[in-house]
């Protein structure tokens, strides 16, 4: 969801680019050390359409944090860097939001006769799950609710329990994980959530937090008037979705299908194979924890809704704006866009993927 600033007077200054200066702060830690840092540039990205929301990179000049050996602060092995991220009124006054908590991940460095710099590149802290696979499976049992699920594979791979709070769906079936060594345990908790039309990520402080697949476009909210739009018409997104329940118990498996209806629709399906300009492109979706044609019809809508528009797709560049975060649905120009991807640079604007919701 959006992170406006506390203050009002703050946020409505975010439109009047001329009005503020920018307030950023930068902190690293690693064991027990940490240090503020002074970027000269980069740029902080979030994209709620990849597993692991939040990346970036990140420029620093002079040899003050040069990294000559792997225990230093800006080497990739275990520092995290914490942004804030606001502004400055001309009368000095400063609100400002978390933008994201991330991991190095790699570090280069460049030295000549009159310069030193150090890129990091910084990603999600997902990372730090998804890397850690099973050395042996863990299983969940079923009455589980997802949240609890979420908490013992997390405490099982990082000795530390997120404390997510109940969402109020269970585990219809006991869920094994690791039992495929090529999939990530981050990746496996997002795949059962699927089953459910959820989702989870790292949120702007580094919790975990569980929402819906689905952009909620009654949820849509203004942004600066000062927003310019560029369109992209070349994707193919599914119209017709196929969710199949495959219980690993031996009992029937269960089938639904959700198509595009919407004869207004860019991507409608028609009443039949050729009856439509955009014609049929399928998806199909498989889980274990699909058990009802119920929950099988839930999963294909979802994802239908998901795709729905998606060949649709506008690069939104907007003034200097934390306050925006990836997931939420805006509106301008006369329309209701889900945000899919935000690339804030430091020094310049920022823009935003976003796709037009019916």
């Amino acid at each position: 969801m959006s992170a406006p600033f506390s203050s009002t007077r703050h946020q409505a200054a975010l439109g009047v680019p001329t009005g503020y200066r920018r307030w950023m702060q930068f902190t690293a830690s690693r064991g027990g050390d940490s240090v503020s840092l002074e970027p000269t540039g980069g740029s902080l990205t979030q994209d709620a359409r990849r597993d692991g929301r939040w990346s970036g990179r990140l420029t620093f000049a002079g040899s003050d944090l040069l990294p000559t050996r792997p225990t230093d602060i800006l080497s990739p092995f275990g520092t995290r860097i914490e942004v804030e991220l606001g502004i400055e009124l001309l009368d000095g006054s400063v609100s400002t939001v978390p933008y994201g908590t991330y991991e190095i991940t790699g570090a280069a460095t460049k030295t000549s006769a009159d310069d030193q710099t150090t890129e990091v590149t910084l990603g999600d802290v997902s990372g730090i799950v998804e890397r850690y696979r099973f050395e042996s499976p863990l299983t969940v049992a079923s009455g589980t609710d997802l949240a609890s699920m979420i908490n013992t594979v997390v405490a099982n791979r990082t000795g530390f329990n997120p404390g997510v709070t109940a969402v109020g769906s269970t585990l219809g079936a006991p869920r094994t994980f690791g039992l495929d060594t090529g999939t990530a345990p981050w990746a496996e908790i997002l795949d059962v959530l699927s089953g459910f039309s959820r989702t989870a990520w790292y949120d702007r402080v580094g919790h975990i937090q569980v929402g819906s697949i689905s952009a909620d476009p009654s949820s849509a909210y203004p942004i600066s008037s000062l927003a310019t739009l560029s369109g992209d018409f070349d994707t193919k997104p599914p119209n017709v979705i196929v969710a199949r329940g495959e219980p690993q118990d031996g009992t029937a498996p269960v089938q639904a299908i959700a198509m595009d209806t919407d004869p207004s629709s860019p991507t409608y399906a028609g009443t039949g194979p050729g009856t439509s300009p955009y014609g049929r492109v399928t998806y199909f979706f498989a889980s274990p924890l699909l058990l009802t044609e119920p929950q099988a019809q839930s999963a294909a809508e979802t994802i239908l809704a998901e795709n729905v528009g998606a060949g649709a797709t506008y690069t939104l560049t907007v003034p200097y704006d934390p306050t925006i975060t990836a997931g939420d649905v805006i509106s301008t120009s006369g329309l209701t866009l889900a945000v899919d991807s935000i690339t804030m640079s430091l020094v310049g604007d920022t823009q935003l993927q976003v796709r037009e919701l019916g």
